[in-house]
């Protein structure tokens, strides 16, 4: 029963990674897609790195 628990465990924790990597890399592509040459130009402001996100 213990170990039972323990498997579903470590499968909902490598779920939750993936998920989480999912989401990054996403927000990552987001990111890249939404800038514009002007917004890169602009030397007022810093250009923002988009978070890519980690790989195990």
């Amino acid at each position: 029963m213990v170990i039972q628990r323990i498997e579903m465990c470590v499968e909902l924790l490598k779920m939750a990674i993936e998920f989480v990597i999912v989401v990054a890399e996403a927000v990552g592509i987001v990111i890249h897609q939404n800038m514009s040459p002007a917004f890169i130009r602009s030397s007022a402001y810093p250009t923002p790195l988009p978070f890519i996100g980690f790989y195990p």
